[in-house]
């Protein structure tokens, strides 16, 4: 039988530091059944104060970070928290959006029908309330701190029904604050206004609208995503946040917020060089929307905002907060940088109450040739397949089964760049192209950007529909 080979000591100690490490030791004992958890007394303070969510849908259910936009059935679950006596209860607009029908669970196994008071897309926030004739207990409503008074690294407790399992609690701390999501898996799109608190603490599906409280049991966020691709990466939205939406859906049933139509970027230190700025504060503007405030004010792709309304703008992040705040319809100073001279812009932002940001865009309905519906860069429908918002061409959001456009191989998701030989750059180009075009007796050419494959095509159709030859 082989010997051990030898092994060598980090470092030796004196005997004489040994003896005296032992009697410190047996000076100063250290029982482990004397450390106390706090984690018990906060799990058992908030659970009264959280309820079980489920929802009927005729589509089926919305899952963040999940590889589809949604699952096969009809019914989803989450989780919410109670915040007054009148059984108002704060969730994830995604818990209960489209549903005809809410049951809500409280702590004690009791059931509850619910409806719904007021819903906000833009932060994934919905307020509901429970059908009962007596008040709600005040052990039930919880408690509502600060997310600004909470820092990294500090413990906090995740409580909802992961996979159907009731009032679940897990334990992390605060990874980061300030996370924005520009992307998640799948077609879902994050929520338009973020400022999300990451954490550790374990979210699964069903954690959704449930509370992230902290040692004191006050509830500091609300559970609402999850990275699937690693353990221990999910998100809050700050209870602040929450707290006003909330407020603003109980009094009024909807968000109003302002609304400009311009794409902000943020100034990274290249393009502050590139555009002579020392320090590279404000954003740039990327893309503004054909026939909203910003271009009737005549703000300009490539200005860089400094100040709105008077405050100081650093970041994409704060200005869309700002522009949040504005009053639809009352006119606001927009301080810009254009060709190195600062100019003074009046604009009346318009109001934006819904996660598009204006009224729904206009499309080419399936039913006029050549047989398909197509929406600007810059809609909702289109950033949900993932199409960068801006540059040339519309999405094509629907391909009427047999139509021309469908026989032709186009595709949803593609984009229309030309007809004839004219550049589109919306959809009123679109249809204004379309018009002139459907009675022509030769075929049209289209100008086609693949999403499956990632370059241009060229195809012709004819008015009637019959297919001619496609050139690649």
């Amino acid at each position: 039988m082989g010997r051990a080979g030898p092994v060598r000591l980090a470092k030796r100690f004196p005997m004489s530091m040994i003896f005296l490490g032992l009697s410190l030791i047996s000076i100063n004992p250290v029982v482990a059944s004397e450390r106390k958890s706090p984690f018990p007394e906060v799990a058992t303070s908030v659970r009264s104060t959280v309820v079980s969510i489920s929802s009927s849908t005729a589509r089926g259910s919305r899952i963040p970070w999940a590889k589809s936009r949604r699952s096969p059935s009809a019914h989803r679950f989450g989780s919410g928290f109670i915040l007054d006596a009148d059984g108002h209860i704060l969730t994830n607009n995604h818990v209960v959006d489209e549903a005809f029908g809410i049951q809500v669970a409280l702590s004690d196994g009791t059931e509850f029908p619910a409806e719904i008071i007021g819903q906000d897309p833009d932060t994934d926030l919905a307020l509901i309330k429970l059908k009962l004739n007596r008040p709600i207990a005040q052990s039930r409503i919880a408690n509502l701190g600060s997310s600004d008074s909470v820092s990294v690294g500090d413990w906090v407790m995740a409580v909802g029904s992961p996979f159907g399992f009731h009032h679940t609690v897990s334990v992390g701390v605060i990874s980061a604050k300030g996370r924005h999501l520009d992307r998640i898996e799948g077609e879902d799109l994050p929520p338009s206004y973020q400022d999300f608190l990451q954490t550790d603490a374990s979210i699964n599906p069903g954690n959704s609208g449930g509370p992230l409280v902290d040692l004191e049991g006050s509830v500091v966020g609300i559970n609402t995503a999850y990275n699937p691709g690693g353990a221990g990466i999910g998100f809050a939205i700050p209870i602040d946040l929450a707290k006003d939406v909330a407020e603003e859906l109980l009094h009024h049933g909807e968000i109003v917020r302002g609304y400009l139509g311009v794409h902000p970027q943020d100034l990274t230190p290249d393009l502050a060089e590139a555009l002579g700025r020392d320090v590279p504060t404000g954003v740039l503007v990327a893309e503004i929307e054909p026939g909203s405030p910003a271009e009737k004010g005549e703000l300009r792709r490539g200005d860089l905002i400094l100040r709105l309304g008077g405050h100081p703008v650093t970041e994409g992040a704060d200005f869309l907060k700002l522009v949040a705040d504005l009053v639809p319809e009352t006119s606001v100073d927009i301080e810009v940088l254009r060709d190195n001279s600062v100019l003074n812009l009046l604009v009346k932002p318009g109001r934006r109450i819904s996660s598009t940001g204006r009224e729904p865009p206009p499309v080419a309905t399936s039913a006029d040739w050549p047989g398909l519906e197509v929406g600007n860069r810059w809609d909702l429908e289109s950033r949900r397949l993932r199409v960068p918002k801006s540059g040339q061409g519309v999405v094509v959001t629907y391909v009427a089964p047999g139509g021309p456009a469908d026989k032709k191989e186009i595709e949803r998701g593609d984009v229309i760049l030309e007809i004839g030989d004219t550049a589109i750059w919306n959809v009123r180009d679109y249809q204004t192209l379309i018009e002139k075009v459907q009675d022509h007796a030769k075929p049209t050419l289209f100008l086609v950007l693949k999403r499956s494959e990632g370059h241009t095509w060229y195809v012709a159709i004819r008015q009637n529909g019959n297919s001619s030859s496609v050139t690649h």
